[in-house]
This record gives C-alpha cells, structure tokens and sequence, in this order.
C-alpha cells in the first residue's frame, strides 16, 4: 500500500495479488482531513479501480493512483 497526499486528501492505493495467478487488482481508498477532528477520515472505502488484473504491482498501484486523482477531480467527495 501507498499514501499520496493531495491537498487535503489522502489517495490510499492498494494492490492485491489474485490467488493462483500473476495478475494484481488496483484499489483507492480516499481519506478527507476534517478540521474539527483534526484527523483524516475515509471518504471512500477500497473502491475497485479497474475491471481487469494487471500484470504487475506497480502498474496496479498506477491505476489506482489514476482512477482516485480522477474521483478528486470530479469533485464528488
């Protein structure tokens, strides 16, 4: 797992190994800073980032990366 931080967001990008293959399933899980608080809470949770296994970890992690900068740039959150 990775944390990008992006203004007040947290991008948790997550990679999981499919069981009995090579192939790896991209995840986001969005946190927001919440001034009262003082602390990040989660906006989003493990959201599926991709409808296919990728090859590789890092691509994964990229196409997490990919689809949560896209969730932050619509605004919905």
């Amino acid at each position: 797992m990775q944390i990008e931080t992006i203004g007040k967001y947290q991008l948790h990008l997550i990679a999981h190994e499919l069981p009995g293959t090579r192939g790896w399933h991209p995840y986001v899980s969005i946190h927001k800073f919440d001034d009262a608080a003082q602390d990040f809470i989660c906006v989003l949770d493990k959201h599926h980032a991709g409808d296919e296994a990728l090859p590789s970890y890092d691509e994964a992690i990229d196409m997490a990366r990919r689809v949560g900068t896209a969730l932050l740039e619509k605004g919905n959150l």
